[in-house]
């Protein structure tokens, strides 16, 4: 051990402490801690406290060469100084070469020490800047190399635990100069560190990361965790967090101030780093709230394409979509009549759906063979009357005479296909339709297995109105097993006079005509499907999968959006009017009615429903814009699909809307397509929502709560958005009220004269 190396380290200012003496035998070195098991041989601390360590008087110098502190090797404190740690064992050589290449300068450090590791691992020594300038210690360009300008490293002279010694071969303590300007700007630590957090890179700041770990405790890690820990704080600071770590690890047991150091370092050579997403799961459990990150100059617009050159293809700017024009929009009100609070947008659905299921098996498009069958989605909160319209909506199938196609749930697809041969129509209501829905993607990957295939033979049946669905073999044979056991029960109750009201023996055709669809498939089988639940159960769903796949992008989708509607004072449900259920009826039957037959299917010839010229012409324009949209959304979202498909259903409500009166006219055309226009963009608003990551992803969210004409109070926001900070819901608020996407508005509440701050979204 050479004396003069240490001392011309403190001649100089800086500051050396003793190193626990490495002891043994050269194949079995043991540290002098006493530990057995002890990881840092040659490079442990006497003094726990070493960091604090003074500038030693010689008598404090003797004292220490004499106890043995400094027997076999010194630690020189880094601070001051940016010591290059080049780390052979881990890329550090071949970083090196990159560096001298980037920065010439390096090679002009006033002390290089041979470590004692060997293989090119070495220490360059500069004087560091302004203790005020924060350095990052790693760079993701140069692997292997630690820019250590805190805690230590091993001094030259100093032994290693391999029998080699750290040497000095060029330079000495009093000739360290200043680094280069170029390694200062490398590693000028910046305000915030982009690290990885479930696979998005985001920007965060030493004190987004200290709030995390206020989230959770250390005291009772397990040593793998609080390690992890430590390792997602140096990969997110790039080496610079160690204060950090540090300070939050002093409550548990597992904090060695000796080790800490050694440890920290230790992080930065792992070849498979923790990243911030682990602290943000331990976090996340103690009830932390990932931040997001606004950019004031990031491109976000509501639309989520530009419109076509030349805008929409006719005017909608009048339209109400409350009030579907002509029969419909008269059962739409009935149909409010029957709900305490409002939910006007659920009962637009419910009136569509109704009207196409009753009079969709006698009417048909001339123009684009379209049916009038749907798919139709009513999401609203608990408790705000979505059983009132599912009560309504039974009610009228009911007057119309087809109840018994009306079914209230999804069990499988064999059931499905045996309901739709008793009756050519299926139409079904289904409450809380977003658990059957997560039951049946569920199913997909290998859930229950009952449900796999209801989406296919849902879209089959759906796409098929207008032709013959086939069976596939196994489902065939199923179905074919449970009618010809049905059928046996039925011939053997007449045979053996069994049948005293005839119910069996007018089963038995019913039953043989079964047997003949399943052989030749299901002639125009007509399935339609509403659906009621929850936004938080629905929204979910949504994703670019099922949007673009068909049955999400084939769906009509209702939302309303207020959560705590007012009711309607004094009320009391609306009788249907003799003159509301005779015109359904008529819908259905028309003249044909044979009271001997319950089964629901097409009576008389189909009725073809013209279009007027000027309807005809603005259903060409539209089918233009759509493609044109169609093409936008192909650069900017990838929703092509979902655009494309908004013809089908332009086309499918015009029809609707239409059948009452047998003539499809410029009004019901521009009222579908104001429908279709606002169900696209709900749609791919909803999808983006699930696929957009950090503020995207919130201000689609926002918007998706709100309209131009029903807003939200910021406590309301908060409260939606439970899983972002009430900061970050702010500061969302702030940016889109800026770019004009949101406005806050007051608003007189009904009693009391009070007012009130609520957020609608701005008009375009």
């Amino acid at each position: 051990m050479n004396k003069l190396i240490y001392s011309e380290f403190m001649d100089v200012g800086h500051i050396i402490f003793g190193l626990n003496r490495i002891q043994g035998e050269k194949d079995a070195p043991q540290c002098g801690c006493g530990w057995e098991e002890c990881q840092a041989i040659g490079k442990h601390p006497v003094a726990s406290n070493w960091q604090f360590s003074p500038h030693w008087s010689e008598d404090q110098i003797e004292v220490m060469e004499q106890t043995g502190q400094l027997a076999t090797g010194y630690g020189v404190l880094v601070t001051g100084l940016i010591v290059v740690d080049i780390d052979a064992r881990n890329g550090g050589v071949a970083s090196y070469e990159k560096l001298l290449a980037d920065i010439p300068e390096i090679a002009g450090a006033g002390l290089i020490v041979e470590t004692g590791s060997g293989g090119g691992s070495k220490h360059l020594y500069f004087k560091a800047p302004n203790p005020a300038i924060a350095l990052v210690q790693s760079h993701k360009k140069y692997k292997g190399i630690d820019f250590k300008s805190s805690g230590f490293v091993v001094g030259p002279g100093s032994m290693h635990a391999s029998g080699n010694t750290y040497k000095a071969v060029y330079g000495s303590p009093d000739e360290i100069d200043d680094a280069p300007q170029a390694l200062i700007d490398l590693l000028e630590k910046p305000e915030f560190h982009r690290a990885d957090f479930n696979g998005e890179p985001v920007d965060v700041s030493e004190a987004d990361i200290s709030k995390m770990l206020s989230y959770f405790k250390n005291n009772d890690l397990e040593y793998e965790e609080w390690v992890r820990v430590g390792m997602a704080v140096h990969h997110a600071t790039q080496g610079t967090g160690f204060a950090i770590w540090d300070e939050w690890s002093k409550t548990s047991l597992k904090h060695d101030a000796t080790m800490m150091e050694k440890r920290w370092h230790s992080f930065g050579k792992s070849a498979n780093p923790v990243t911030l997403g682990t602290l943000a799961h331990y976090a996340s459990q103690g009830g932390w709230l990932a931040p997001v990150t606004f950019k004031s100059d990031m491109e976000f617009t509501q639309e989520t394409a530009p419109p076509p050159t030349g805008g929409l293809p006719f005017d909608i700017s009048g339209v109400d979509l409350l009030r579907p024009p002509g029969f419909v929009g008269t059962l739409t009100g009935w149909i409010n009549d029957q709900c305490r609070y409002p939910r006007e947008h659920l009962a637009v659905a419910a009136a569509i759906t109704s009207i196409g299921n009753i009079a969709g098996l006698r009417h048909i498009d001339a123009r684009d063979g379209v049916t009038a069958n749907l798919f139709t989605f009513c999401v609203a909160a608990s408790g705000t009357g979505k059983e009132a319209i599912g009560q309504a909506v039974t009610d009228i199938l009911g007057a119309a005479g087809v109840s018994e196609a009306a079914h209230g749930g999804i069990k499988s697809e064999q059931e499905i296909v045996r309901n739709m041969l008793r009756n050519q129509g299926a139409f079904y209501t289904v409450d809380e339709v977003g658990y059957l829905l997560q039951k049946i993607k569920n199913a997909q990957g290998g859930g229950a297995s009952y449900l796999e295939g209801v989406i296919g033979v849902l879209m089959s049946s759906y796409s098929k109105a207008n032709g013959t669905m086939p069976l596939g073999g196994d489902l065939k044979e199923q179905v074919r097993g449970e009618i010809l056991k049905e059928l046996g029960q039925a011939t053997r109750k007449v045979d053996e006079n069994d049948d005293k009201s005839g119910k069996f023996k007018r089963r038995i055709p019913q039953l043989e005509l079964q047997l003949d669809h399943i052989s030749k498939g299901l002639h125009r089988p007509f399935i339609s499907l509403i659906g009621y639940t929850t936004p938080e159960n629905f929204s979910g769903l949504v994703d670019g999968e099922a949007a673009r796949s068909g049955f999400i992008g084939r769906s009509l989708i209702f939302q309303e959006r207020k959560d705590n509607p007012r009711s309607k004072r004094r009320f009391k449900k609306r009788a249907m009017p003799e003159h509301l259920a005779a015109t359904l009826s008529g819908l259905y039957v028309g003249g044909d009615y044979d009271i001997t037959d319950s089964r629901v299917e097409q009576r008389g010839e189909l009725i073809n429903i013209p279009t007027s010229p000027e309807a005809d012409e603005m259903l060409e324009n539209a089918l233009t814009w759509i493609e044109s949209y169609a093409d936008m959304h192909m650069e900017k979202t990838g929703m092509t699909a979902v655009v494309r498909r908004g013809y089908e259903i332009m086309a499918k409500v015009s029809l609707i809307l239409a059948i009452p009166s047998g003539l499809r006219t410029a009004e019901h055309v521009r009222w579908a397509f104001a429908m279709m226009h606002r169900d696209i963009d709900d749609k791919i608003s909803l999808t983006l929502e699930n696929e957009d990551t950090g503020e995207t992803q919130l201000m689609r969210k926002i918007l998706n709560l709100v309209t131009t004409d029903d807003g939200c109070t910021l406590g309301v926001l908060r409260n939606k958005l439970r899983k972002y900070a009430q900061d970050d819901i702010d500061k969302a608020l702030v940016l889109m009220e800026s770019k004009k996407l949101m406005k806050r508005m007051e608003i007189e509440y009904k009693h009391g004269g009070k007012k009130r701050v609520e957020w609608f979204r701005a008009k375009e």
